[in-house]
């Protein structure tokens, strides 16, 4: 089983983060220890909408999963072949639980990053993390962002 914390980056905040992603990744790492959020994320990332969410979910990821449950603020998403996926969303992420083939993270990050393309997720207890829509900037915006201009 994988587990995941998606959080989604500030727009004003998101050329400060590139380049950082490591920062970023221990900061979110240390917020899903703690019961509340941190201070700090709630300053770089936004709370999150219920209808972007139930949309992403619904009609991006939905249409390839033949059973979909919603109880208490909590999906299941069901693939007889991939496996199974279960999302709840509190005010600042989505903690997310895949059993299964890695397709179906790969399907959820599709989905996701088709609503927006400052959703950041943070794999629990595997060093892993990363923007789930590359960005794309020339060489240029690149070291604006990251200072070195």
């Amino acid at each position: 089983m994988r587990s995941y914390g998606i959080y989604k980056v500030k727009e004003m905040y998101q050329p400060f983060v590139i380049g950082r992603e490591r920062l970023l990744y221990d900061l979110l790492k240390e917020d899903g220890l703690q019961n509340d959020y941190l201070p700090e994320v709630h300053y770089l990332c936004e709370e999150l909408e219920d209808q972007l969410i139930d949309e992403a979910i619904m009609t991006n990821l939905g249409k390839g999963f033949p059973s979909i449950e919603y109880r208490d603020q909590e999906y299941k998403l069901t693939h007889p072949v991939k496996g199974s996926i279960v999302i709840s969303q509190s005010s600042y992420s989505l903690n997310v639980c895949c059993n299964g083939s890695r397709m179906l993270d790969l399907d959820l990050f599709v989905a996701l990053s088709g609503s927006d393309d400052r959703f950041f997720a943070v794999m629990d207890g595997q060093g892993e993390w990363g923007w789930l829509k590359p960005i794309k900037y020339t060489d240029l915006r690149v070291k604006e962002a990251a200072g070195l201009l």
